[in-house]
């Protein structure tokens, strides 16, 4: 069985001619011509306004289009089809004397496909309109599988960016876990290179990260599934004995092979212990993080950035540590939010967030996000988004004395599905 070619042109409509001219008898002998050529499907304009009237609502292939009309010439039809973008879709052969022959120069300037000279020799009419026609063909078949393919190539990013979406973990905010951690992602185009993620790790323990790769779109989405899944891997593998800096080091490790593009990612990782708030951290080049205290202070973290993950070998990573009192929690981010531009060129600035997290550091962690996004967006206003954003907000909430406070270990559903 023969599959079918999606890209092949299935329009066998008999091509459709228009003819323009002022003068009956030359718009009679140029359509007895194209029907012994087997163009039959004619349509003549007596004048350049008639003419641009019946292509505003009819479909040609082809317009014969005369140099020297009353009231509107041919230039000035040509014109008037090159400002409404026409030419692109409609081949026009102007027809002309060979006094006018500069006249004609001027209309293939304006984007004329070809010209006849009067009286039009059969030969040379039959050897333009084919030429023309099939020229334009081709085109249509060409433009066609590129539209079916932009369209295919649209949906699997889309398809993509869901995927991607879907690798950030839900909101964790229960009753029974002594900390919140909410995240925020939103790529640039329709994929991205930032990553947002936390997970359980070993003796309740809570592992966060946010990180970003060195590039945009598909080549850094796929950089940052390997980032994604190199960290859980090692960090699981590792268990207690795995602090922060000792992780990113494998991480590294693992980031090197098969790495010839040489892309490199920014990371802050970090491990909560739910038992008493202490918080340890490990930076590879991203930005520091925010201490956001429970009475809404917020002080940037003097966490040392070192090498990206990613391009150079044997490194190492040391280990901070904080402790939280009940109600403090860390706000970490991409550069996305910081280097947001505005239509005249300002960025958002480090300043401008820890203001921004000064105003809203008492809110919940999702509205805090919510809030803080709008912000930027409000700042940047018509400029379009030039970088992906991520976030991510944990606050440790001790349990009281004698409840377990267990990590989880499995998704948590959100309300109501």
């Amino acid at each position: 069985m023969t599959t079918p070619d999606p890209y092949a042109s299935t329009d066998a409509a008999e091509p459709a001619v228009l003819v323009v001219d002022d003068v009956e008898d030359n718009r009679a002998v140029l359509i007895a011509r194209l029907a012994r050529l087997g163009y039959r499907a004619v349509t003549a304009a007596a004048s350049g306004r008639e003419a641009l009237a019946l292509i505003a609502r009819e479909r040609f292939d082809l317009v014969l289009l005369d140099v020297m009309m009353p009231g509107m010439s041919g230039p000035q039809v040509l014109e008037a089809l090159r400002s409404e973008g026409r030419l692109a879709d409609l081949p026009v052969i102007m027809v002309s004397a060979l006094s006018e022959l500069a006249s004609v120069v001027e209309c293939i300037e304006l984007g004329a496909e070809d010209y006849l000279t009067k009286p039009i020799n059969a030969t040379l009419l039959r050897a333009r309109v084919n030429a023309t026609l099939e020229k334009k063909r081709l085109r249509d078949t060409i433009r066609e599988a590129t539209r079916r393919r932009l369209e295919q190539l649209e949906r699997e990013l889309m398809a993509a960016r869901a995927l991607q979406l879907g690798m950030v973990p839900d909101d964790l905010d229960r009753p029974d876990v002594p900390a919140t951690v909410h995240t925020a992602l939103e790529p640039a185009r329709q994929v991205g290179g930032d990553l947002c993620d936390w997970f359980p790790g070993e003796g309740d323990t809570l592992w966060f990260a946010v990180g970003d790769v060195s590039d945009k779109g598909v080549a850094a989405a796929l950089f940052m599934a390997r980032t994604w899944s190199s960290l859980r891997s090692v960090a699981t593998r590792q268990g207690t004995a795995g602090e922060p800096g000792a992780v990113l080091s494998a991480v590294n490790t693992e980031l090197r092979e098969a790495n010839e593009a040489l892309m490199f990612t920014t990371l802050l990782a970090g491990r909560l212990r739910l038992a008493d708030g202490l918080v340890e951290l490990a930076n590879a080049g991203h930005p520091p993080p925010f201490h956001v205290g429970a009475n809404g202070t917020v002080v940037p973290l003097a966490c040392e950035a070192h090498l990206p993950l990613g391009a150079w070998p044997g490194q190492a990573y040391p280990t901070m540590r904080l402790q939280l009192a009940p109600g403090d929690g860390l706000f970490v981010y991409t550069d996305g939010i910081t280097e947001a531009t505005a239509v005249d060129g300002t960025q958002y600035s480090q300043a401008r967030l820890r203001a921004a997290l000064g105003e809203l550091g008492r809110l919940p962690g999702r509205e805090l996000l919510s809030a803080l996004v709008a912000n930027v967006r409000t700042f940047a206003g018509e400029a379009p988004q030039a970088d992906d954003i991520a976030a991510l907000v944990l606050r440790w909430r001790p349990m009281s004395t004698g409840t377990s406070a267990p990590c989880p270990t499995a998704p948590i559903t959100p309300p109501g599905v």
